[in-house]
């Protein structure tokens, strides 16, 4: 059969111009994630290999993987796979900058893979960098274009890796490539999510109209006509799908329905029985038309999956090698496998399924058992992807115990990675198949799985079944009564933990490290922390061996320094890093992922005191998502919509309070009700009252008598809405009872209004400057100091007291002390305060308060506050001083306006050509660094110019 393949591009002409202009912004340096997606044989490769082509006549570098199917994922496989073909083509760098990185990048290539494990350093996030930097290396002028297909069939590894390159792509000269079936499920949806936050685009291709099957049929067999009942024929068979559009057609062919003569083709009689009329028709002819042999060597290939080791056919089939290789040219001359580098595939998704389809059940049966044998022959303990391939082969050999089997090996080993998603998945998989003798076993990895990612009714759940299987009480029992006590830790149920470690601790066999350790986390919890601080440090001296003939424990001795840190935390940071710092050091060493992954997050927050950055634990959730921590990253999320809010990133603060609470609603998680006031705050400061109380509503509803839920809605939600509307007395009345609430509360969040208190209270005049004090000196005694943005507040309200009482140097000394401790991430609270100061320093004589009513002025105008904005000129014009006009885009060039390019970017434009950095403009602008490197980003796609020449066209605009 003649090959009929279409050898142009028909069809696709806005899909590929998009991706030329993509392909050409990575080689500038504005790199970004394209996702084709559509059906089976839309032609979502064809469009990859029209890239790769452009790529290679450009000289970029192109590395390409996929992901493929099979009954339990395999984690990384596409990156694996094309970070592979740079080893194969000796092309890795041997760069510096990759040192670091060597060992954890062994993980996907062998080539640099350690001779032993480097434990603590495989954390998707490091790995994130590390394959970030490498693909940076690889084609550090020209770029390089990574291609990843198949998607839909992607383990959420895979996923999470692949977001954090979409998210950091944009500086870089690198285009990845992303293809997906429409229905692609979890990667459909990763898709989304970063088109819709700007971190890649979206391609969807359609099917094709009836014009562009007939270009693509007269381009397929190079002809100028073909008679119309083939058009007709071949649009009725493929409905607008490429794939086939070809298939049809070598059909056709094959079956001499349609014949070339004297340079022009003939149909027959289209209607005879003898043409196929679907693909899996055409499909079943040509293996029809094959060697009983041959078809046997195919049909095995299918059972071992669309790429298969051809090595296995001769085992599986019992022929020799040459009639197996003879086999694979009779499949390839018919179009339904292809040769690659390094092996074979099918030649398409769909191929491979109408093989399988095609054979009888008995033959599947038959051919999956041979293919299991000899696979485990080939490769001894089935290691990595074998081990699942096994398990599918095994059940299509109709052995579902030996299947249930390998899937619990596989996902113990997916466990003990730390790819808790992935092992979620294969475990139910193997509860379904396996029997009596090994459920129990089963069970109990998925309660360890449920407890550790935080899925607490399932967790508790299953770990009551099996106590109820198990019997009597023994070690097995009270390991269990631990899982679920964890369990119950992660929902704040107390009493439940309680019940289940004194369980545990009357149990034959149960640690008394692991019980203790659990018991700090309850009395944690509880707010006991002289009792959390006291267990721990006991669980703390068992865990590592201090007495002879204990042995080291290092996940209990994580836990205990985990709470020993949270217990120093409220009155000294340096205590509680040291702490936390040392439990990521011990769980590294360790290999013990999750252990490091929350002691990475206890130091993000340790940062986020410090800085107010959500740096650290957007890394951390990244690393929790990959790793199937669910309660973790609600808890991660909760914190970065705290941090975002308190840098007044009301739309990202909110996205992230959502995410938390629709966790925590799923997995009844003790974070919700201050997930719904996180919420709150946010739509506070979008201005938006009827949500912001709707959110309050329902927080208080699910915890009435918690001090700190209603305390901030109080202070923080109702409080932030009435200073945006320039009602300072009411703002003040709402923080006085939200103070009131928190600071006797038994719990020690400190949010931001907690320090406006007193600066409040001292400019209105409260009660007298001594009541101001006081308020302060309540703040400091309850430690909210530790919280950076508090800190710095309480010292301008040091200021204004002391400019009260007439000590002018006093003033001015606190205030600049002030002034420095707060950082561009919370510029909105400095430039407030600088607003309530200057009012006390106009009216009593010190600093100056002109210049800080200007600048804040100006910052609170271009933020869209426009009710402070006014405050602040109105106070600039009691003393007579110029008023700033408010800003507009009067001023932006009409070259400029007509490429779509915002008054903001005109601003970071004008700061690049300064001479400015990032970092840089970010501190002038009061913006975090990523939103300007987003801004930049945006000016190079808009003007098509590299970075280097944005300095050059500003001076031609401004001159």
């Amino acid at each position: 059969m003649p090959q009929v393949l279409c050898p142009v591009l028909v069809g696709r002409d806005e899909e590929a111009r998009r991706l030329r202009a993509a392909l050409a912004a990575a080689g500038t340096g504005c790199g970004r994630t394209v996702f084709l997606a559509g059906e089976a044989g839309i032609g979502k490769s064809r469009l990859v290999r029209e890239v790769v082509r452009a790529a290679g006549e450009s000289g970029l570098t192109v590395l390409a993987g996929r992901a493929v199917a099979g009954g339990a994922p395999t984690p990384f496989r596409p990156f694996a796979e094309a970070l592979t073909s740079a080893g194969r083509a000796g092309r890795l760098p041997a760069s510096e900058e990759l040192g670091p990185f060597r060992p954890v990048l062994g993980r996907l290539i062998p080539e640099w893979r350690p001779p032993q494990p480097v434990p603590g350093e495989e954390t998707p996030v490091f790995l994130g960098e590390a394959v970030l930097r490498l693909l940076r290396v690889l084609a550090p002028q020209a770029g390089c274009v990574l291609v990843l297909e198949d998607l839909h069939w992607a383990d959420q590894e895979t996923l999470a890796l692949l977001e954090y390159l979409a998210d950091n792509l944009a500086a870089e000269r690198v285009l990845c490539l992303a293809t997906l079936r429409e229905e692609g499920g979890e990667a459909a949806a990763l898709a989304s999510a970063l088109a819709a936050r700007g971190s890649a685009a979206m391609l969807a291709l359609g099917r094709l109209d009836p014009a562009a099957m007939a270009d693509m049929a007269r381009a397929c067999l190079d002809a100028a006509h073909l008679p119309a009942a083939v058009h007709e024929f071949v649009a009725g068979r493929a409905e607008g799908i490429p794939f086939l559009v070809e298939e049809v057609l070598a059909g056709l062919v094959g079956e001499g329905a349609l014949t070339e003569r004297d340079g022009r083709w003939h149909a027959a009689d289209l209607s005879t029985p003898g043409v196929p009329a679907t693909f899996a028709d055409t499909i079943r002819r040509r293996l029809d038309g094959m060697r009983a042999e041959s078809r046997r060597v195919i049909g095995a290939a299918a059972v071992l999956g669309r790429r298969f080791d051809w090595a296995l056919l001769g085992p599986v089939t019992g022929l020799a090698g040459a009639a197996v290789v003879a086999a694979l040219r009779e499949g390839t001359d018919l179009q339904l496998v292809v040769a690659e580098r390094d092996g074979f595939r099918f030649r398409h998704a769909l191929t491979h399924e109408a093989v399988l389809a095609g054979l009888l059940p008995p033959e599947r049966t038959m051919l999956a058992g041979q293919a299991l044998a000899a696979a485990e022959a080939a490769h001894p303990g089935l290691p990595g992807a074998w081990c699942t391939l096994a398990a599918d082969l095994a059940g299509r050999a109709g052995d579902a115990a030996e299947a249930g089997a390998l899937l619990l090996e596989a996902g113990r080993r997916d466990l003990a990675a730390g790819a808790l998603a992935s092992a979620e998945q294969t475990l139910t998989q193997a509860r379904e198949l396996v029997g009596p003798a090994l459920r129990t076993s089963v069970d109990e990895a998925l309660t360890e799985v449920f407890a550790m990612s935080g899925q607490v009714d399932r967790a508790m759940e299953t770990g009551k079944m099996l106590l109820a299987r198990l019997g009597p009480p023994s070690p097995r029992a009270a390991h269990l009564h631990l899982g679920i006590a964890r369990a119950a830790i992660a929902g704040a149920r107390w009493a439940e933990a309680a019940a289940s470690i004194d369980v545990a601790r009357e149990s034959a066999g149960a640690g008394p490290a692991q019980i203790d350790a659990c018991a700090a986390q309850v009395a944690a919890g509880r707010g006991r922390l002289e009792e959390a601080d006291r267990l721990a440090r006991a669980a703390l001296r068992a865990a590592e061996g201090s007495h002879e003939g204990q042995r080291v424990q290092p996940d209990v001795a994580c836990e205990a320094l985990e709470v020993i840190g949270r217990v120093a935390r409220q009155r000294d940071l340096e205590a509680a890093e040291r702490a936390f710092a040392r439990a990521a050091d011990l769980a590294g060493a360790h290999g013990l992922r999750l252990w490091r992954l929350r002691a990475l997050h206890e130091l993000g927050t340790i940062d986020q005191l410090r800085t107010e950055s959500v740096d650290r634990l957007e890394q951390a959730r990244e690393l929790a998502v990959a790793q199937g921590a669910l309660a973790l990253t609600a808890t991660l999320d909760l914190q970065i919509a705290a941090g975002l809010n308190k840098q007044f990133r009301a739309d990202e603060a909110l996205a992230a309070a959502r995410r938390s609470a629709d966790a925590s609603r799923r997995f009844h998680l003790a974070t919700l009700p201050m997930a719904l006031i996180f919420q709150a705050t946010a739509h506070a400061i979008r201005g938006e009252e009827g949500p912001m109380e709707d959110r309050i509503a329902e927080a208080v509803a699910l915890a009435p008598g918690d001090q700190d839920v209603t305390g901030c809605a109080w202070g923080h939600c109702r409080a932030t809405f009435c200073l945006l509307a320039a009602d300072l007395d009411a703002a003040h009345a709402r923080m006085t009872t939200g103070a009131g609430l928190l600071l006797s509360s038994p719990a020690t969040i400190a949010p931001p209004f907690l320090g406006l208190w007193p600066l409040l209270g001292a400019l209105l005049g409260r009660n007298a400057a001594s009541d101001a004090a006081s308020a302060a000196a309540w703040v400091r005694a309850a430690h909210g100091t530790r919280h950076l943005v508090v800190a710095a507040l309480l010292g301008y309200a040091d200021a204004v007291s002391a400019g009260r009482q007439g000590r002018t140097a006093d003033a001015e000394a606190a205030f600049a002390a002030a002034d420095r401790q707060m950082g561009p991430l919370v510029a909105w609270y400095r430039q407030y305060a600088r607003r309530l100061a200057a009012e006390a320093a106009l009216a009593d004589g010190w600093g100056e308060p002109v210049a800080w009513l200007r600048e804040a002025a100006a910052y609170f105008a271009a933020r869209g506050d426009d009710r402070v904005a006014a405050a602040c000129r109105a106070l600039l014009r009691r003393v007579g001083a110029p008023v700033p006009r408010p800003a507009g885009d009067g001023d932006l060039p009409g070259s400029l306006r007509a490429l779509g390019v915002t008054q903001r970017e005109v601003d970071v434009l004008r700061l690049i050509a300064q001479g400015l950095g990032n970092r840089e403009i970010a501190e002038r602008m009061f913006l975090s660094p990523r939103t300007v490197e987003k801004h930049v980003a945006s000016l190079l796609s808009k003007t098509g110019l590299r970075r280097g020449q944005l300095a050059g066209y500003s001076a031609g605009l401004d001159g």
